[in-house]
């Protein structure tokens, strides 16, 4: 399995390396024309061979816009559940704001995202495909510096994590990296903490969390078959 360093103001496809990955593109492309061309439809196995000979360019868009998210984003959604952090991030803000730092123990985080390649032809949505990411972070401990309701800096303790990509069921193997995580971060633009979440929901330790981020749908290339 490669690596792939995780730094600040970088979206998720990053860690995908989607674009310096030219195998795990073909690899989606092969499994979207199977799928394709499984479909019990007129024209799917012609379809099928069409999305076989999509661009490698226009591929790597769809992916990079299905997973445009900030992966600290998705820390701070997680994040986010626990009560001790909700009333860390509202005395940040005041009023008078004021900068709040909090703890927490060991924990995980499981984040996925099951996007779907909008396949059309001449401008008619025909079909699509889907793709399911799946990021798991794991931490010792991490050491949350927020700032007027936002993250301004990060102590994490031994974290590791990997990111796996599947597209219609199967898992595109050149895809899957271990996660190189720095110990610290600080944040030239802090990253917004999300909305406070229903009581009951709220946490008060975090042995570990998962999420399932909604589905985000590209807009298809157009394919003529």
């Amino acid at each position: 399995m490669s690596v792939v360093e995780l730094k600040s103001d970088q979206a998720l496809h990053r860690l995908l390396a989607v674009v310096d990955t030219g195998e795990g593109v073909k690899e989606v492309r092969r499994l979207a024309a199977l799928s394709v061309g499984n479909v019990d439809a007129k024209g799917a196995s012609i379809l099928g061979k069409t999305v076989a000979d999509w661009a490698t360019a226009d591929l790597e868009k769809e992916i990079e816009k299905a997973f445009s998210p900030d992966p600290f984003a998705l820390m701070a959604k997680a994040w986010a559940q626990v009560r001790e952090v909700r009333k860390a991030i509202d005395a940040s803000r005041g009023p008078p704001p004021k900068a709040q730092t909090v703890a927490l123990l060991k924990h995980e985080i499981e984040a996925s995202m099951e996007p779907r390649l909008v396949l059309n032809v001449t401008g008619v949505d025909w079909c699509d495909v889907k793709l399911a990411l799946s990021l798991k972070l794991s931490f010792e401990s991490v050491q949350i510096e927020l700032n007027d309701g936002r993250i301004s800096a990060l102590k994490l303790g031994n974290p590791s994590g990997n990111i796996s990509l599947k597209c219609a069921g199967e898992e595109v193997a050149a895809f899957k990296r271990e996660i190189k995580i720095a110990r610290a971060y600080k944040f030239a633009a802090p990253v917004p903490m999300p909305a406070a979440v229903p009581a009951a929901l709220a946490s008060p330790e975090l042995p570990a969390m998962s999420q399932s981020v909604a589905p985000l749908v590209s807009h298809g290339v157009p394919i003529i078959a």
